[in-house]
């Protein structure tokens, strides 16, 4: 009676998994010729990643493997494999129940079949050739049977994988255009270009494309950046090319002003002095205690060097707006340059001999591009005596080991992280000193056009 409430008790669940991997069995005709066990597993073993097989059947398979001989594999053989269940736990470092799940799964996957015995025990016997006289158990052929089908698969996903590394490698190209696109707006003070958004939004999609294998939604991602990173690069660039038409007007033959009292009277030559003039030569409206900028003195090797590596006026300002708001928007020179690095001196604490020293080995301009280089990293917890950080860069600078031009473009890279970090946090890139400096320049500008 207890058997026909339960016909299946005690017996193996047959399905249509377990038909259609009894049918994968059946249809093996040995290997291909050339082929033997390796050459199968190796095949299942790439295309399993594409067939989303899980590793832990992978190793199991692996393991089965490990009892099965090149014999077993032929044309006139069955690859069957009797290990008890307790044994591949031990193997696999499982549970039995586990093991008992995986084989289930294998089934399901067509990967395995089982020859069950009139006991439902698992055993067989080899002969003296290596041969299987007779065994119940665990079917490999299922395998052998697919092996031309996985090395199609393999070679499919090659193919695939290749062609979504490249996709991969625009949307990274395109990411990395688009931030350099948003820095360059930050570094410029554009408005209204949208470049944060824009920059929100390629490394949204970095982000949700990372895993993603469909190549068709893929493609579609990588063509929206790469169009978006095209718009806004025409939007920057038409924005700084009506900048520099403000900033830069046609010149004529006859370019003095009307209005006289905005002209620079020069007292000691018949042509007023450029600004580029001014800072190749180290002259300056004012000196500076004992030494005076405006001696024609020939430049110091940290002078070249930051003439060499582009850090001018601007360049410093850029970097430390708060520390330059002192300065004459109006009549700035490396003069008030170097009257500001005098008065930090003197604020923190520096000894009017280190100054000095300074200015006899880097000359003025280097001396105060020193020091302010050293309040910045003082202020930034990176220097503790800000005295003896300077008369250590001089030592540096005596020896011709001072690199002055290099450790301002650091600075600079160092302002810039933290501005695209305020950036992407939806507050304003802009320091306070660099704010403070915009709205001076305003007024400045507006003086002068009134």
């Amino acid at each position: 009676m207890t058997y026909a409430y339960h016909p299946g008790a005690g017996f193996r669940r047959f399905d249509g998994a377990a038909a259609e991997a009894e049918r994968a069995a059946q249809a093996f005709r040995g290997l291909p010729e050339g082929n033997g066990p390796g050459q199968a597993l190796a095949a299942f073993k790439r295309a399993a990643a594409y067939l989303n097989v899980p590793p832990s059947v992978v190793q199991l398979v692996d393991v089965l493997f490990a009892w099965t001989k090149p014999e077993d594999w032929r044309a006139a053989s069955t690859p069957i494999v009797w290990p008890r269940n307790d044994k591949l736990a031990r193997k696999l470092g499982l549970k039995v129940r586990q093991v008992q799940n995986l084989l289930d799964r294998a089934i399901a996957l067509r990967l395995i079949s089982h020859k069950d015995s009139p006991n439902g025990n698992r055993g067989g016997a080899r002969g003296p050739d290596g041969t299987i006289k007779w065994a119940y158990g665990i079917v490999l052929s299922p395998i052998g049977t697919r092996i031309d089908e996985f090395r199609a698969i393999a070679e499919r996903g090659a193919r695939e994988d290749e062609e979504i590394d490249a996709l991969r490698r625009r949307l990274a190209s395109a990411r990395r255009r688009t931030a350099s696109l948003a820095q360059a707006a930050v570094d410029a003070s554009l408005q209204n270009t949208g470049a944060d958004e824009e920059l929100a939004l390629a490394q949204s999609a970095a982000r949700q494309m990372r895993y993603v294998r469909d190549v068709q939604l893929l493609t579609g991602c990588v063509e929206q950046i790469e169009q978006r990173g095209r718009d806004l690069e025409g939007r920057v660039a038409a924005v700084l090319l009506e900048r520099d038409a403000l900033n830069h007007p046609v010149e004529t033959n006859n370019n003095a002003s009307a209005d006289v009292t905005h002209c620079i009277d020069s007292t000691t030559t018949t042509q007023p002095q450029t600004a580029k003039a001014v800072t190749r030569s180290g002259l300056a409206e004012k000196s500076s205690g004992d030494y005076d900028v405006r001696s024609m003195l020939p430049q110091s090797e940290v002078e070249e060097d930051l003439e060499k590596h582009g850090v001018d006026l601007d360049f410093i300002e850029s970097i430390v707006p708060e520390l330059c708001g002192s300065l004459d928007l109006g009549r700035r020179g490396w003069g008030e340059l170097v009257q500001l690095a005098e008065r930090l001196a003197d604020q923190h604490h520096i000894h009017r001999h280190a100054w000095h020293e300074a200015c006899r080995i880097m000359g003025q301009r280097g001396a105060a591009a020193s020091v302010i280089a050293t309040v910045r990293k003082y202020q930034a917890g990176e220097v503790e005596r800000p005295g003896a950080y300077l008369r250590g860069m001089s030592g540096r600078a005596a020896k011709g080991e001072l690199n002055l031009g290099r450790t301002f473009h650091g600075l600079k890279d160092l302002s810039r992280a933290g501005n695209m970090k305020a950036m992407q946090a939806g507050g304003d890139p802009r320091s306070i000193g660099q704010i403070a400096r915009a709205v001076s320049r305003q007024f400045v500008l507006s003086g002068r056009s009134s």
